[in-house]
């Protein structure tokens, strides 16, 4: 595993700073004039609230639209997203070892299915698909929301833990099972989910909780490339800042 320093004296890569307002998840968001990349220097009350209204917003605009009634889900969008998260932190994949053990690659390719079934998978791939066009901000609001998780209460029992968190970063960035599923999705999502995931998998090595060992650097330098050549990101000069950031912290330590 990489060697790294506490916690204590290098700060996770957290977004959202104090000086830019939150970005609330609707169908027409309104574009701020920075990605907020930072993590604020105080979280306030008033804040964390901002970030649960945020994601109540978003579960109640998808209760609303035509394309989810129609899969008769029969609860609403927050309640049945609930349930999602505790089946996928029941049985976290394994993120690392398919090279040793070809029963851990079968599992890890078929994971998603088998924990989630056919109608929430079928779920997810509408919301990805319908909601392309807000997906950059949404996951950026999403994740500000899970960085606050030491600062913020999770009122709605929503928040996975980082423990699990880091489980599905390793298993989409460090696995077969978990390429071969980005890989399946345009890239947009492919991008942005590959950028968050090196996000979780780098505060795991800050704290010392990369227990699997994930080697994130090539990774960053995969995913540079990428985005060098694909302008659909608003924020893609942001995130390549962050990544270089990163890799920086990374080259200092070999």
């Amino acid at each position: 595993a990489t060697q790294v320093t506490s916690p204590e004296t290098v700060s996770p890569p957290q977004p959202g700073n104090q000086e830019t307002k939150l970005h609330t998840i609707t169908s027409e968001p309104q574009a701020p004039k920075k990605a907020p990349l930072e993590s604020p220097s105080t979280t306030s009350k008033a804040y964390c609230q901002e970030l649960d209204n945020a994601i109540v917003e978003f579960f109640h605009y998808l209760d609303t639209k035509k394309y989810i009634q129609h899969l008769e889900i029969g609860e609403d969008m927050l309640t049945h997203f609930k349930s999602i998260i505790q089946q996928l932190a029941s049985k976290p994949p394994v993120p690392a070892g398919e090279g040793v053990d070809s029963r851990l690659l079968a599992r890890n390719i078929y994971h998603l299915y088998r924990v989630l079934g056919r109608k929430n998978i079928r779920l997810i791939r509408e919301i990805l698909r319908n909601e392309e066009d807000t997906l950059e901000m949404n996951l950026m609001t999403f994740y500000e929301w899970f960085a606050a998780r030491d600062k913020c209460k999770d009122k709605f029992g929503l928040r996975p833990s980082f423990k699990v968190a880091y489980r599905y970063a390793g298993f989409l960035l460090n696995t077969i099972g978990g390429r071969a599923y980005l890989v399946r999705r345009n890239v947009k999502v492919r991008l942005l989910a590959t950028y968050y995931c090196i996000l979780v998998i780098h505060e795991a090595d800050l704290r010392g909780l990369n227990t699997y060992g994930i080697d994130v650097l090539p990774y960053i330098e995969t995913l540079k490339q990428e985005l060098r050549y694909f302008p659909g990101l608003e924020y893609g000069a942001d995130y390549m800042d962050k990544l270089y950031q990163i890799e920086e912290y990374y080259i200092s330590k070999r």
